[in-house]
């Protein structure tokens, strides 16, 4: 089977990961010196990010690099890196010759430069906000100033009478200015950058925002309430186009020359068929539901998504991936309630057939707000609190430790490989519980406010002390 279908993932934003200089930001020489680290914990691969912090779109100094993968490679460590394929920077040497030159440039062709509508020009080309909620369009102003966000109506207060330039789409988020995928050029680069992090030796790719990807048409206003979901649904004009699919079978159509390399994605699609079609044949290896990293704390949820996810990802041929975490929202023991939630959900996902990902510093159970923007970083990994909980055997830290261990090495998970099915079985309200397909491996999740019998079987592991055969409340077991 191949390594990345079962593969539990780490993803590490190398700023605020290991800080190896004392600079007060991380770097890849912190992320080799806690390669012990990553041994211990048991995960298969590590995930870095973001595309800017690796010095732009296919390079990075050789020296650290080089030592790094060395070293990850010889340890097990599978390496990917983040690929911002459908956007730059505003500091990218290539927007800052966009502004510089005049509209219908072939430097302005690069990015998605558009006419305002109203009087002189003043309001957005469409109605859209931007994926984090703020503006998706920013003008330029005359060419003799730096330029500035403006608003424009439905976005804020913006001037629409104010005298500028051409609007740019940065529909990630303000400062990460959308490449045109009708431009020959966008095609050529990314195919560059591609090939280049396969001649470093990496081992595959995390593509940030693959159904953001555009081309030249599709610029229809957004007829949608302002308050909306983090997903994307079907009438949503902004995403889920077809070049998206077109750029994504590109880059499989590359990866495939090299074996064992993947490419793997967050989509943020409601739809479960047409989320799936993202990890169909010739697309993603792995397409990772983004749902359960915003859903509630129940177990009725949590179920519906799990299940209409399997079906659909069954149907298009492809390979289940799960994560608990968003990169740019609070972390999960925030946004569940406590750090006993966050396990027992990860417990939960640990269990499901397919990889799974979560972000550094998770297993610490860190309960940090989002950070402070879409391309901030968060603090840096407290390391003296992962040194205490590696000394405390119930700690969060060593909890995950023990599961991954499991998940790893027990004969009721081996026996699960190659079979992608589960069996729900009826549970008391508030509660789930599955069976693994291949296997007698039962996985428990009470997210009711009181215990509950614990399902049949011997007990393997839970998320937190689960006395008497009972299933405490925020807790998720497994039994064989």
């Amino acid at each position: 089977m191949n390594w990345w279908r079962n593969a539990v993932v780490y993803g590490i934003d190398v700023r605020a990961f290991c800080d190896s200089d004392g600079d007060g930001t991380g770097d890849l020489d912190g992320v080799r010196d806690r390669l012990g680290y990553l041994e211990l914990l048991g995960v298969d691969a590590l995930c870095l990010g973001p595309a800017a912090a690796l010095s732009g779109r296919g390079h990075g100094p050789a020296g650290p690099w080089d030592a790094l993968l060395d070293e990850a490679h010889r340890a097990g460590l599978r390496v990917l890196v983040d690929l911002d394929a459908g956007h730059t920077g505003t500091g990218h040497d290539w927007f800052l010759d966009a502004v510089a030159a005049p509209a219908g440039s072939a430097e302005r062709e690069r990015y998605l430069f558009r006419p305002g509508r109203g009087p002189g020009g003043g309001e957005p080309p469409t109605n859209w906000h931007a994926l984090d909620g703020g503006p998706a369009w920013t003008r330029l102003p005359t060419p003799d100033r730096a330029p500035q966000v403006r608003t424009g109506p439905g976005h804020g207060d913006g001037d629409a009478g104010a005298t500028g330039g051409e609007w740019y789409l940065h529909l990630p988020g303000t400062g990460r200015p959308d490449l045109n995928w009708a431009n020959p050029e966008v095609w050529a680069e990314t195919d560059r950058v591609l090939r280049s992090w396969m001649e470093r030796g990496v081992d595959g790719l995390r593509i940030d925002l693959p159904h953001a990807l555009h081309g030249p048409d599709g610029w229809a206003d957004d007829p949608r309430p302002a308050a909306r979901g983090p997903l994307a649904g079907p009438d949503d004009p902004r995403v889920d186009h077809a070049v998206g699919h077109e750029v994504l079978r590109t880059i499989r159509a590359e990866l495939d020359h090299h074996p064992d390399r993947v490419a793997i994605a967050g989509v943020d699609v409601a739809d479960p068929a047409r989320f799936a079609r993202y990890g169909a044949d010739g697309e993603l290896h792995l397409a990772v539901r983004t749902d359960l990293a915003h859903c509630p704390f129940d177990a009725a949820t949590i179920r519906t998504l799990v299940d209409h996810s399997l079906v659909a990802v069954r149907a298009a041929g492809g390979t289940p991936a799960w994560t608990a975490a968003h990169p740019a929202g609070p972390r999960p023991a925030r946004r569940l309630g406590g750090p006993h939630r966050a396990l027992a959900l990860t417990t939960v996902l640990l269990a499901l057939p397919g990889a799974v990902l979560f972000d550094a510093g998770d297993e610490l159970g860190p309960v940090d707000p989002a950070p402070d923007g879409p391309d901030a970083p968060r603090a840096l990994l407290a390391w003296d609190v992962a040194t205490e909980q590696l000394e405390d055997s119930g700690s969060t830290l060593s909890l995950h430790r023990r599961a991954l261990e499991l998940r790893r090495e027990h004969p009721g998970f081996l026996a699960c490989a190659g079979h992608d099915d589960v069996e729900w079985f009826g549970a008391p309200p508030g509660c789930l519980a599955f069976r693994r397909g291949g296997s007698t491996l039962v996985c428990a999740l009470n997210t009711s406010p009181e215990p509950v019998p614990l399902p049949p079987g011997d007990v393997l592991f839970t998320s937190g002390p689960a006395p008497d055969g009972r299933l405490p409340p925020d807790t998720a077991a497994w039994l064989i």
